[in-house]
């Protein structure tokens, strides 16, 4: 649905959204801690004997990797990972019960952590939830500057047409732009360019393994083996549109979380403001105070970004007019040459310069969100409080 945009804010003056048309009411939101990586520092033993006491407090067995380990796999430190705990204080309880039998020489360190937001839709329908993934794909907004090449652009994985688990294809959302782009294009991209992510997939933003990557999917599956080819189907109403976090050590250190026992009254509100947003795009209208002519070229221009974030998402549409923006700063001196020789000055408009500067909060999501995440730390405040 196409609106006007509700700010008396300079840089949203004759602008326009479009706002999705979903009722949220349909879905129930939850955020949760999908695993947790500690490492330990023990006295020399090895993993199995770790994984005895771990099961003192744990149902079932957890990754182990030991460290630089020497004869017979013997180590003095070692990181385990706890997959879906109940809680981060039984990750303390399993990692203490470690430290009980095989020593423990410095405190636990936070090595890993996945978070998720998950959204159920109340009745389990199929196509519900498959339009929360598409919302959640399109509206999901990261800071890109610390994605460096291709391998950190947003992307689409799936299973091929023939519906090999085996077999997949990945799908860029953008095209190529910037250096690499072939001379003979246009510096903006036609909207055919683009590609849509897969709804029975995975779209991932940054590179594999790194801290920071996002994956937005719709799940359907658990415990999936891909080496066996094996998984667990969800049962409808456990199936979910889901957006998973992977922070390292690196980002965990900045959220202040350094040590195990900082997950003791860790404010997860902060997750939210960083990894959990969600924005829409505006786009600008008829000015009074330009030309028709130029109102047509704007508007021309406005239907080709509205058509890119329909079809591949804010973070597509981003990148499209990033490497646009840097286009015009690169052409801008001669622009003023040209101009000067005719008499004309070259003034421009700053206000809600770049489409980062012109986008708005998605608060109906937002709020849904912020509400899941402050759910997940009352949790938490709960289970510490109890021990």
């Amino acid at each position: 649905m196409e609106s006007p945009v509700a700010s008396k804010q300079a840089r949203f003056q004759n602008r326009r959204m479009l706002i999705p048309e979903i009722d949220l009411k349909n879905y129930r939101f939850k955020a949760v801690i999908d695993y947790i990586v500690v490492r330990v520092f023990t006295h020399k033993t090895q993993h199995q004997w770790i994984q005895k006491e771990l099961r003192t407090v744990l149902k079932r067995d957890s990754w182990i990797s030991p460290s630089n380990p020497g004869a017979g796999e013997v180590a003095e430190e070692f990181d385990i990972k706890i997959q879906e705990p109940s809680s981060t204080t039984l990750v303390a309880a399993a990692i203490e019960a470690v430290g009980k039998r095989r020593g423990e020489r410095r405190a636990p360190q936070l090595r890993e952590i996945e978070f998720s937001l998950d959204a159920y839709s109340r009745n389990a329908a199929d196509d519900e939830r498959e339009k929360m993934v598409g919302l959640l794909q399109r509206t999901y907004f990261a800071d890109t500057t610390r994605w460096q090449n291709d391998r950190d652009m947003p992307r689409s994985t799936a299973a091929k047409a023939d519906h090999s688990d085996s077999k997949t294809e990945t799908s860029y959302l953008a095209p190529e732009m910037g250096a690499a782009r072939d001379a003979s294009l246009t510096v903006r991209p036609e909207p055919d360019e683009f590609r849509s992510p897969f709804l029975n997939g995975t779209m991932y933003l940054g590179e594999k393994e790194s801290s920071g990557m996002i994956r937005i999917q719709n799940k359907v599956r658990d415990q999936q083996y891909p080496e066996r080819g094996t998984f667990s189907s969800l049962a409808a109403d456990k199936a979910r549109a889901r957006v998973e976090v992977t922070l390292k050590s690196s980002d965990l250190e900045h959220l202040g979380l350094h040590e195990l026992r900082d997950l003791d009254g860790f404010n997860y509100a902060k997750l939210q403001r960083k990894y959990f947003q969600f924005m829409l795009p505006t786009f600008a209208g008829d000015n009074p105070e330009k030309s028709s002519v130029l109102n047509t070229v704007i508007s021309l221009d406005q239907k080709s970004r509205a058509t890119i974030f329909l079809k591949s998402g804010l973070l597509a549409l981003l990148r499209r007019d990033e490497v646009w923006e840097h286009h015009k700063a690169l052409e801008r001196p001669q622009m003023k040459k040209v101009l000067r020789l005719h008499g004309r000055p070259m003034t421009r408009n700053r206000a809600g310069s770049g489409s980062r500067s012109t986008m708005i909060s998605f608060d109906l999501l937002n709020k849904q969100v912020a509400r899941a995440f402050r759910h997940l730390g009352e949790r938490e405040r709960r289970a510490w409080g109890k021990r």
